[in-house]
Order: structure tokens, then sequence, then C-alpha cells
């Protein structure tokens, strides 16, 4: 397990989504894991789809940074002096 995650969750955001992810794991499967499974698999869960999600808001963030950052540019330009 890596030290440098790509994501770091808040010790309370932490503890939620691993009470869901116990929640889940007992009404979808019938199984009762514990607190040390449950982070074994949510930490697998990040770093296996971690990098994809990451990359993908990336990717679906460009376009909109472009039009933000042309909109400030073409602002800039109309308060230069001729």
């Amino acid at each position: 397990m890596s030290t440098d995650k790509l994501l770091k969750l808040s010790d309370e955001a932490e503890e939620l989504v691993l009470d869901k992810l116990r929640l889940y794991m007992t009404e979808e499967f019938d199984v009762d894991i514990g607190n040390l499974p449950a982070r074994f698999l949510l930490d697998f869960i990040i770093e296996t789809l971690g990098p994809h999600l990451y990359s993908q808001v990336v990717d679906d963030m460009e376009p909109w940074l472009y039009e933000r950052f042309t909109v400030i540019l073409e602002d800039m330009h109309s308060f230069k002096k001729d």
C-alpha cells in the first residue's frame, strides 16, 4: 500500500464511507465485514478507481477551464490602453 494516496479523505468522511461500505456488504451480500477488511477494501477501490476518476474529472474540467480563461483573457485585453 502506498503512503502517497491520490485521494485522502478526512477522518469523518472516511468513517462515513466505511460505514456505508460495511452496510452495503451486509445488505447486498449478507456478509458482515469488520473495520479492517472494510478499510482494505476502501483502499483497494481508491487505488484502483482513483486514478481513472481523477483523470476523468481533469478531462471534464478542461473545456470549462478553457472557456473561463478565454473570457478572462478577453476581459484583460479590454483594459488595455492603446
